[in-house]
């Protein structure tokens, strides 16, 4: 592993993997990948640590054009892009249950329209020849007495 290569953020090595296996890892057209493509990952390619290998492809897996093509029964792909495997129908009820949740969570964090816009503010009132424009405020310093000193 090369010093380099530790301070990569995941969309460097998600881009690192796109580049090698282009049919695996489409980022505009996610397809599910195979089921322990990991391990086959590790093996072609020794280039990226285990925890950068995570860090991409839990970038991968987690982007919602990913978790949206997880329906039951779609085909998963190997590195080739050839067909390894189904996506169960537990992966896919995870799926759509992560999709809700995220679909919550935004509609919880914008905010909801005011029902009525706020009134203008009330305009200060104008003064009138007999009000005072200034204040004067007069303070006296108190004085300090001192023993004398035997």
């Amino acid at each position: 592993m090369s010093t380099a290569s530790r301070g990569k953020s995941s969309a460097q090595l998600f881009r690192h993997l796109s580049a090698k296996w282009p049919s695996a890892f489409n980022p505009k057209a996610p397809r599910p990948l195979k089921i322990g493509i990991h391990h086959d990952i590790r093996a072609l390619d020794g280039e990226l640590s285990d925890d950068e290998l995570r860090r991409a492809l839990r970038a991968y897996t987690r982007m919602a054009r990913y978790v949206a093509r997880l329906d039951a029964g779609a085909a998963r792909v190997d590195l080739d892009g050839k067909p390894a495997g189904e996506v169960s129908d537990a992966d896919a009820a995870t799926a759509k249950a992560l999709l809700c949740a995220r679909k919550d969570k935004q509609e919880q964090h914008t905010p909801e329209p005011r029902a009525e816009p706020e009134a203008p503010p009330k305009p200060k009132p104008k003064r009138t020849a007999d009000s005072p424009t200034e204040i004067v405020v007069e303070t006296k310093r108190r004085r300090s007495f001192r023993k004398p000193m035997a």
